[in-house]
């Protein structure tokens, strides 16, 4: 594939992150793509990204650090995804353990259990969580996967099996039949397993019949279960019949049966035995398509019905089209067949062709045509291309998505060249509507004729989008002028938008302040909005609140008033009343001088926790820069949103009464809110200086040229801190592995102590602190701080002191004055996000 043809499919970037999610997968083992893999892993947008990418580089030793940061991350999905990552690292359980027991999420507290899954110091630990209530699946979806990763934990666990055994029922449909297999392959418990064939519940009957599919003992219940009135439990029973005659015979008798339920019927198809494929055959044919689906696939080796299955791609049902080309997979011979497929309307048969043809050379070129489809075809070409050594630049390519403005930028310069202008202008007829809409605009400013003759298109959307894409070209004013008339309002817009800032074409764009559609007006509004003589007509548009929800024509019109003194009167008038729509409003706000702001209404709003944030915030700017309602604006503190407890903080300044405020929330929930509190320390007061932890250390020998030696003492050795000449050195060591690269060797050199805090060996508590948030650290100072806390915590348990000190390492530009570390027990850890610490053991 030549350069120039890589550089114009890198202009479309990725249409939905599927893509990118679809291009890790794809490239997990590629050599050349682990240092992106990385990237993303680290800090990938948006959250599927980063989630994929954690997994794909799990398996790599050197990228455990990456995994031990993601811990840490916002979103549940990163964390779960890391905690997963990080199975074969034995350092990372405690802190799964402390995750297990605190985290909100009940993913990540899955992902947790299964990590502790066969560590019997962790038993206690994953019974206490299965004995708490779990939340409901309505306020967290991942409870029933919480609760099926704690039975699989601890299935082996005689009580605990006892407790399950009531809770049967509840359980999903795989974790009760890990349950009750388990259980079957205890002989004492057998009787109890074939005792729930007559259970009054239908899907543990159909649990219990597949838990006994090798028990002879339990061959004559599963005869009589082939007649269960449930078809869940006769589905069940009939996929597990012995291979004797008489199974044979009721097997046979449920196929033929045009009555019995569908599901018991696939059922028997899918475990499809010796001598029944005659049966199979003739449901090629049948009335339901789950069942011609079914069978297509079950016969996929069978040469008799290669005919039979080929005729199925032309079926009217896209599953059984998608089942059919599937089953052709080893038909060498028919892949030009399938090759038609591709162009199929239904995604899961391009989906299914893709997959049948990844191993035909003369397919390649095609399948690299679908990598940027929308799941689930896109995906599936990705991976029917990781193979192919000529696709894999293009799709290391989906691993760096093009922002807009590069795409754009890209774009412009492709246009200008006459070598590769063609590939822009195939980029008109691309999938992805940004694509097409960039590539016209590039075309336009290079005033290309592909785009000037799209003013004349008979479709709408490209009169529209030519019309942009010649904004400010002299030679299609005129043009532009006629548009101004079209009969699609949004060609009106366009032509509107286009032609902003012309002062000829005011008198036409006017007319357009009373066309029907209120986008138009909008558009028009906005075209005006530095027109002296259309200011007051402007105004007007604001006279009375819209009965449209959301009136465009009303934003635009609140827009181009702002910042205009004369017209002050009409914003306050808009914030008084209070029954415009919330984004007119919130534009008055933002735009109102104190002085002029009402301040009852102001007060309703932040009071009222239903309100948007959007409106609370800038109410409260307000309120606090009038100065004397700054007693209601601070009572928000304790407000259930996150955003107004953030916005509230960065009006602080510094005003000495709201300190304790701050100094409280740099425990807060939420980062936002901690990052803003940390901010508010530091505008109090310039933040006191500590010395330098790399100067302190390398002045006790410990480190040389910022690199940190080796611990001080053997691991694996115990040692008791008191008395020992050692103590200093060991506790400024931990200090140092605390605020250290991830492999424990260079100190951050942003890393401080204060003395006055810090006297080695004379007080309890020890702070190291790090003028970054724990997602900052990483990239700020190269310091994974979940990561080094579990270094530093396999160290500290080997030792033992009389005070116990605690030493903490503090992610926050706060002064030393301002840090208040929460209380921890000896041989215990704390895991941030701002103070992370371990407590020596206690002396005995």
């Amino acid at each position: 594939m030549s350069d120039a043809m890589i550089a114009v499919w890198e202009t479309s970037g990725w249409p939905d992150a599927a893509v990118g999610v679809a291009a890790i997968h794809a490239l997990r083992d590629d050599w050349a793509s682990q240092e992106r893999l990385r990237e993303l892993a680290l800090a990938g947008e948006p959250v599927a990204i980063r989630e994929a990418a954690l997994l794909a580089v799990a398996l790599a030793p050197s990228h455990q650090p990456v995994l031990r940061q993601g811990v840490t991350a916002a979103h549940r999905e990163v964390r779960a995804a890391a905690v997963a990552g990080l199975r074969a690292d034995p350092l990372a359980r405690p802190m799964a353990a402390h995750l297990l027991a605190s985290d909100p999420s009940c993913g990540v507290r899955a992902a947790a259990a299964a990590l502790l899954a066969g560590d019997p110091r962790y038993t206690p630990a994953l019974r206490r969580a299965l004995e708490a209530p779990l939340p409901s699946p309505a306020v967290d979806p991942e409870a029933p996967r919480l609760e099926g990763a704690l039975v699989r934990a601890l299935v082996r666990e005689p009580a605990v099996v006892e407790q399950v055994k009531g809770r049967l029922p509840a359980l999903a449909s795989d974790v009760r039949d890990l349950v009750l297999e388990d259980l079957w392959a205890r002989p004492e418990q057998r009787p109890y397993v074939r005792a729930l064939l007559a259970h009054e519940v239908a899907l543990v009957r159909a649990s219990a019949a597949r838990a006994l599919r090798r028990d002879p003992e339990a061959a004559s219940p599963l005869l009589d279960l082939a007649g269960d009135p449930s078809p869940l439990v006769r589905a069940a029973a009939v996929s597990v019949l012995g291979f004797d005659a008489v199974a044979e015979r009721v097997r046979a008798a449920r196929l033929a049966d045009a009555s019995e339920h569908t599901s018991v019927r696939v059922a028997i198809v899918e475990t499809l035995r010796a001598g029944e494929e005659e049966m199979v055959r003739a449901l090629l044919s049948d009335p339901s398509p789950t069942l011609r689906g079914v069978a297509a696939s079950a016969l996929r080796h069978d040469a008799a019905s290669v005919a039979a299955r080929r005729a199925l791609l032309d079926d009217a049902e896209p599953f059984v089209r998608a089942r059919a080309v599937s089953s052709l997979a080893r038909q060498d011979a028919l892949f030009d067949s399938v090759m038609p497929c591709l162009g199929d309307p239904d995604p899961h048969v391009r989906r299914a062709a893709i997959e049948v043809l990844a191993r035909y050379p003369p397919a390649i070129p095609l399948l690299r045509r679908h990598i940027d489809a929308p799941s689930p075809v896109g995906s599936a070409a990705m991976q029917a291309l990781r193979d192919d050594p000529g696709s894999l630049p293009l799709l290391r390519t989906r691993l760096r998505p093009v922002g807009r403005v590069e795409r754009q930028r890209t774009l412009c310069d492709l246009a200008q060249d006459a070598s590769s202008v063609a590939g822009v202008r195939a980029l008109l007829d691309d999938a992805d509507v940004l694509v097409r809409t960039d590539a016209a605009s590039a075309l336009g400013d290079a005033g290309d004729e592909a785009i000037a003759c799209r003013l004349d298109d008979p479709d709408p959307w490209w009169r529209a989008v030519a019309a942009r894409a010649v904004a400010g070209k002299a030679a299609a004013r005129e043009a532009l002028l006629r548009r101004l008339g079209d009969g699609d309002g949004a060609v009106r817009v366009a032509a509107a938008e286009a032609l902003a800032g012309d002062e000829a074409a005011g008198p036409r764009i006017r007319e357009l302040l009373d066309d029907p559609s209120a986008a138009v007006r909008a558009a028009a509004i906005t075209a005006l909005a530095r027109d002296a003589g259309s200011v007051e007509r402007i105004a007007a548009t604001l006279a009375e609140p819209s009965d449209m929800d959301g009136d465009p024509a009303q934003l635009a019109a609140a827009r181009a008033i702002a910042g205009r003194p004369e017209l002050a009167g009409r914003l306050r008038a808009i914030v008084e009343r209070g029954d415009y729509a919330a984004e007119v409003i919130r534009v008055a706000l933002e735009s109102l001088a104190p002085a002029d702001a009402p301040a009852e209404p102001l007060l309703g709003m932040l009071d009222d926790v239903q309100e948007l944030d959007a409106l609370r915030i800038p109410a409260a700017r307000l309120l606090w820069a009038q100065g004397q309602h700054r007693g209601a604006v601070i009572a928000r503190m304790d407000d259930p949103s996150p955003a107004l407890r953030a916005a509230v903080l960065e009006l602080f300044g510094d005003d000495v009464s709201a300190v304790d405020l701050a100094r409280a929330r740099l425990r807060d929930g939420d980062p936002r809110v901690r990052a803003a509190a940390a901010a508010a320390l530091r505008r109090r007061a310039p933040a006191d200086r500590g010395v330098a932890l790399v100067d302190l250390v390398e002045e006790m020998r410990l480190a040389t040229g910022g690199r940190l030696h080796d611990a001080p003492i053997p691991s694996q050795s115990e040692l008791r801190l008191d008395g020992d000449p050692r103590k200093d050195a060991v506790l400024a060591w931990l200090c140092a592995r605390l605020a250290s690269d991830e492999r424990g060797g260079v100190i951050a050199a942003s890393a401080e102590v204060a003395r006055s805090e810090v006297p080695w060996g004379d007080r309890d508590v020890y702070l190291v602190r790090l003028p970054f948030d724990q997602e900052e650290a990483p990239v700020a100072a190269g310091v994974v701080p979940m990561h080094n806390l579990i270094e530093t915590f396999a160290m500290a348990r080997q030792l033992t002191a009389e005070r116990s000190p605690s030493i903490w390492l503090v992610c926050a530009n706060v002064a030393f004055s301002d840090l208040a570390p929460p209380e921890l027990e000896p041989g215990a850890a704390a895991w941030g996000p701002t103070y992370l610490g371990v407590r020596i053991g206690r002396s005995r």
